[in-house]
């Protein structure tokens, strides 16, 4: 198994939303059949709850939260 790249915080679509955001995380890669692999983009409030369910990667909830503390720390 190849290890989780750090998350980080794109303008994107959330899949949950329905809507452009600001602060997209992709959270979890879909496969389809003989297509092209997809990823799932989540706001991170989305991200958070997703992170607590059985589906998601054990590392995600500590990844989200590191962003979480990035987002509230002021910029040197």
């Amino acid at each position: 198994m190849t290890p989780r790249k750090a998350l980080s915080v794109v303008r994107g679509w959330c899949a949950y939303c329905e809507a452009d955001r600001d602060d997209t995380v992709q959270v979890a890669v879909i496969e389809r059949g003989s297509g092209p692999a997809r990823g799932l983009r989540l706001c991170l409030v989305h991200a958070s709850q997703y992170a607590r369910t059985r589906h998601a990667p054990p590392e995600l909830a500590a990844e989200v939260t590191r962003l979480w503390k990035e987002r509230e720390e002021p910029a040197p």
